[in-house]
C-alpha cells in the first residue's frame, strides 16, 4: 500500500539533512514520514561516508599518533645505521 508521496524538495532536504550527520530516526520525526522512508531516500544517493566533526578529530589524532610511532622508529633506524657506520670505522 503506497503511502503520501514525497515530494522532491523534500527528499533533497532529507538527503542533506543526513549527510550533515542527523540520524534517520531524528530526520523521520522531523519531516513526519517513517524511518524506513528515510533510510530508502538516503540510499538513493548511494553510499554515504558521514563524518562529524567528533570523528574527524579522532581520525586527526589515530593519525598524527601514526605519524610520531614511525618519526620515532626513523630516529631509532638512523641511530642504528650511524652506530653501524662508526662501527665499521673502527
Amino acid at each position: 500500500m503506497a503511502g503520501k508521496k514525497i515530494d522532491e524538495a523534500t527528499r533533497q532536504k532529507i538527503k542533506e539533512a543526513h549527510a550533515s550527520g542527523l540520524s534517520m530516526r531524528k530526520i523521520a520525526r522531523e519531516f513526519g514520514i517513517s524511518s524506513s522512508s528515510v533510510d530508502r531516500i538516503v540510499k538513493e544517493e548511494g553510499p554515504q561516508i558521514v563524518q562529524n566533526a567528533e570523528t574527524e578529530k579522532r581520525d586527526k589524532t589515530e593519525r598524527q599518533l601514526k605519524i610520531e610511532a614511525l618519526e620515532r622508529r626513523i630516529d631509532e633506524l638512523e641511530k642504528k645505521i650511524l652506530g653501524l657506520k662508526a662501527k665499521k670505522k673502527s
